[in-house]
This record gives structure tokens, C-alpha cells and sequence, in this order.
């Protein structure tokens, strides 16, 4: 279980890198990678950045990554500490 959160994390790091890389139209980057990296990430980022929206204000940064990812921690660690209880 904890490889799938791990894959998960990687994945919206390379959402974020590319974010930053911005490749050009046109590259295997741009019609392959970002695509797939924005369906396995939006669903989970949308509806945190909705919910930041008023706080951010201005704000050119996008935050929604980062408290994904300590939700996904905290859940990850709830999910393997059950899992681990019913093992016993």
C-alpha cells in the first residue's frame, strides 16, 4: 500500500516540475506526459485549490500540491497503522 502513495507523490512532483518546465507544443512531453500527469492530479488538486482560492488571493503560487500532499500523508499513515492492527 505504502508503493502506491510513493507512486503517487512522484507523480505529483513531475505535475509540479513540469508546471515549472512548461515544455513546448508539440513535444512528447506536452501531448503524452502532461496530459496524463493533469488526469491522475486534478481531481484530487481541484477541489483544494477551490477551497484556498479565498485565502490566496493575489498570490501567483499554487499550494494545493503541498497540502495534498500532507493530506496524503496523514491518510497514508491512518491506512497503514489500520492495516497493520488488523495484521495482528
Amino acid at each position: 500500500m505504502a508503493l502506491v502513495f510513493q507512486a503517487y507523490y512522484l507523480v505529483l512532483l513531475a505535475r509540479v516540475l513540469m508546471s515549472w518546465i512548461r515544455p513546448t507544443r508539440g513535444s512528447v512531453l506536452a501531448e503524452r506526459v502532461m496530459p496524463l500527469l493533469y488526469m491522475l492530479t486534478e481531481p484530487l488538486l481541484a477541489p483544494i485549490r477551490r477551497a484556498l482560492r479565498p485565502y490566496m488571493g493575489a498570490t501567483p503560487v499554487d499550494f494545493s500540491p503541498l497540502v495534498l500532499v500532507l493530506v496524503l500523508s496523514v491518510v497514508e499513515t491512518l491506512i497503514l497503522r489500520l492495516l497493520g492492527a488488523a495484521g495482528r
